[in-house]
């Protein structure tokens, strides 16, 4: 078991690293190279910076069809990822977000010094925010992200709702309120109408997502002494289809990207295939939308948008965006694009988007819905098999991942 100092960090992060590396050093320039050697490419050296697990864990499974070695910044939200057999931890805090950035910084840049650093990769939201910190700093590359004001901009909703409307995107009408208190059921009613949606501006993974369908559930929330200060955006409901996109930019310009249609937010009876099985459709409108946004920020880096198929407008909403790696990543890879490829110091020869294609994980098979598709023969074998593969050559990262239940952390 790990001990943590007060201040959120283990001790010895120094030793740490070094002990770790300690047989990584260059060979000397003057040592002969054979033949094999000079035909081998080069074996890259990753540091990946996590705060969700389930993230990183699939970050790792990208790395290692690339063949590169990882070293691990990780907080007690990741912890799973200590127990990979593709990564060495090198740091390790309690919480990323009261991290000592100049810490942080040490021990990448020592890092660097010994072995050489090919790229150093945020993970999620947390992971980011600690990188633009130090990237300044920092003496090894960094994957393409944004600055901290356009993270900011989109991770938060009702400033990512200001900026589609100034970038002329569709989306569904919306008030703001920076708390229970100034929730204004009247305005909601005159303005919105019923029924709406609240959601925190900050928020991940439909936590704290509630609908009123009339006045009388608007004030009961009002009341609610529960989060009571949580800044909220309102949004009309829209009856219709979920869809998402997810991108990998650079300066502004959408390289790679594909979009899914999704069971809805809200649905909760699809079961274990809730993030997993995925339906990838082209959908042409919605990446002229996500264009419109990342161009207006200059975006790099990969993000994730949600939208919806407004079914009476007959267009396209959007509703949010989540500018970090995301959860089906793992499903476009098997299926033909890996969206960590195209930012590392690689050959990137993927196509830009996928084409009408149907990705079904193992889990699936003990599921009834499953089980059709692999009678009516939609289930595609090589990637199932990949899949299997890939997990049971590092199996516990995601079991200790779902016995500690790690993703319910904040």
């Amino acid at each position: 078991m790990k001990q943590f100092r007060e201040d959120g960090t283990i001790a010895a992060d120094h030793s740490l690293a070094q002990g770790l590396l300690a047989d990584k050093r260059p060979e000397p320039l003057c040592e002969p190279v054979s033949a094999t050697q000079r035909r081998r490419p080069k074996r890259l050296n990753i540091l990946l910076i996590c705060h969700f697990g389930r993230t990183g864990y699939n970050i790792l499974r990208s790395l290692k069809a690339a063949n590169a070695r990882v070293y691990l910044v990780h907080d007690r939200r990741g912890a799973s990822l200590s127990y990979s057999r593709r990564c060495k931890v090198v740091h390790a805090a309690q919480d990323l977000a009261l991290a000592d950035p100049d810490q942080v910084l040490d021990i990448i840049n020592d890092l660097h010094r010994q072995i050489g650093l090919d790229s150093v990769i945020a993970s999620d939201v947390e992971s980011l925010a600690l990188l633009s910190k130090i990237r300044e700093r920092l003496l090894a590359p960094v994957f393409p992200m944004a600055d901290a004001e356009t993270l900011a901009t989109l991770n938060d909703k009702w400033t990512f709702y200001k900026l589609c409307e100034t970038a002329g995107v569709a989306v569904p009408k919306s008030l703001f309120a920076g708390c229970h208190a100034e929730f204004d059921v009247g305005a909601v009613e005159s303005e919105l109408g019923y029924p709406v949606i609240v959601k925190p501006v900050n928020s991940y993974g439909q936590r704290g997502i509630s609908i009123f369908r009339d006045r009388t559930q608007a004030e009961e929330w009002k009341r609610s002494p529960v989060d009571s200060d949580q800044p909220v955006i309102i949004q009309e409901y829209i009856e219709g289809t979920d869809w998402a996109i997810s991108v990998f930019a650079q300066g502004g310009v959408i390289k790679h990207w594909v979009s899914w249609v999704c069971p809805s937010q809200l649905d909760t009876g699809y079961g274990v295939g809730r993030f997993l099985a995925t339906e990838f459709r082209p959908r042409d409108d919605l990446l002229e939308m996500t264009q419109r946004v990342v161009t207006a920020t200059g975006f790099s880096g990969v993000a994730n948008f949600d939208a919806r198929y407004d079914d009476q407008a007959c267009r396209m909403k959007m509703l949010e965006c989540n500018p970090r790696f995301f959860n089906r990543m793992s499903a476009a890879r098997l299926s033909g694009l890996d969206f960590v490829r195209p930012g590392l110091p690689v050959a990137n020869e993927q196509p830009a988007t996928l084409g009408n294609v149907g990705y079904y994980p193992w889990q699936e098979l003990f599921s009834t819905r499953g089980l059709h598709r692999l009678v009516r023969g939609q289930w595609r074998i090589a990637p199932l098999l990949h899949d299997i593969l890939d997990m049971g050559t590092d199996p516990l990262p995601p079991i200790v991942r779902k016995w500690v239940r790690e993703d319910g952390r904040n």
